[in-house]
């Protein structure tokens, strides 16, 4: 994982952000009061490749971990590739309770 991260809380609905850490609003250029309770949907784009998209979300309904490269778009619009991790995080009783998705710049 990286110190670019949000955790997400899929008990929610659409899934917000619940925590971003400073490297992600460093990345992407958005201000933390910007992200918090939006989807991850926020830095999609027209490049961004639907399949990958899919596969996310899949991993996400079947709450199990995924890596996938994706085009993502800063703040001001620039595109940039990243390396998304996401894993599921488990409550004492084994439920899912949040997502922590980590990128990295590529």
């Amino acid at each position: 994982l990286s110190d670019a991260f949000v955790i997400t809380n899929p008990r929610l609905r659409d899934h917000p952000i619940v925590m971003a850490s400073d490297g992600f609003s460093k990345v992407t250029g958005y201000h933390h009061s910007t992200i918090i309770g939006r989807n991850c949907r926020f830095l999609q784009g027209p490049g961004t490749a639907p399949q990958s998209v899919q596969r996310i979300r899949d991993a996400l309904n079947n709450g199990v971990s995924i890596t996938e490269l994706l085009l993502n778009y800063r703040a001001d619009g620039t595109p940039f590739f990243c390396l998304l991790n996401m894993i599921p995080l488990h409550d004492s009783q084994g439920k899912i309770a949040y997502f922590i998705g980590g990128q990295v710049n590529v």
